[in-house]
């Protein structure tokens, strides 16, 4: 492998407009791929795709499901082709099941899981048509280590790694990889904010973890390229859980 792995490639990053769908958007940028950046603050958008060279910024809500051609549309209308999905784009909410409300369950799982079912479903065909895409989806170690509050969070979160395997199932056949990559709290990872803010991570995180530290948002990118590039050829249908150690 090369510092330029993913030349000639395109890739399209949801929630890309700020914190780890970013720092993916920039290491897989300076691999040599072609970026868009989906997301929806402009501002915070374009300067993200500014900063890639080759990148693009399409705004979208992903939650709304007429949005998904209309960002395969713009992505085409660039670059010609898509190779790479990362489905980055997520909802988070911290309570107990019994004060749950529908609203916040329907935002949730509708962009962590709904959205992405529906987007992946919409670039398929393209991805399918070089016999080489990848989709790396970002998870969460929640699926296999819960906590309490995170009900809907975590569920949702465990029927994405579900789609993982299925689509690997569904579509490996015919050239297509997905994997997923499941974080533990990440320490500039907007998604783990609530939780360092609750909990003392010093006292009673750290000292469960092996690594003795939290992962960063460059932790999940590394792994997400890892995913995305030619080094993971033969990977499909893994989640792989970058904890530190914490579930050994």
């Amino acid at each position: 492998m090369t510092d330029r792995e993913l030349s000639g490639k395109v890739a399209l990053v949801t929630g890309a407009t700020g914190g780890i769908g970013a720092v993916i958007a920039r290491t897989l940028a300076s691999a040599g791929a072609a970026v868009a950046v989906v997301g929806r603050r402009a501002d915070l958008g374009t300067a993200v795709a500014d900063e890639l060279g080759n990148g693009l910024f399409v705004p979208a809500d992903l939650s709304r499901r007429e949005s998904h051609d209309e960002v395969l549309g713009a992505v085409l209308d660039r670059f010609g082709g898509l190779d790479i999905l990362v489905n980055n784009a997520a909802a988070h909410t911290i309570g107990p099941t019994h004060e749950a409300t529908e609203a916040e369950f329907d935002r949730v799982v509708g962009l962590n899981y709904k959205a992405t079912y529906f987007l992946t479903q919409a670039v398929l065909p393209h991805l399918l048509r070089g016999a080489d895409g990848r989709i790396v989806n970002i998870s969460s170690i929640g699926t296999t280590r819960s906590w309490a509050g995170s009900s809907i969070y975590n569920s949702s979160k465990a029927a994405l790694d579900n789609l993982t395997r299925t689509w690997a199932i569904e579509y490996g056949p015919q050239g297509l990889r997905v994997n997923g990559v499941n974080p533990g709290i990440v320490r500039d990872g907007p998604m783990s904010f609530p939780v360092q803010a609750a909990v003392d991570i010093e006292e009673h995180v750290l000292p469960t973890i092996p690594a003795r530290r939290l992962a960063t948002a460059a932790d999940v990118a590394a792994a997400t390229l890892f995913l995305a590039g030619p080094g993971a050829g033969y990977l499909n249908g893994v989640t792989i859980a970058l904890d530190g150690g914490l579930t050994a």
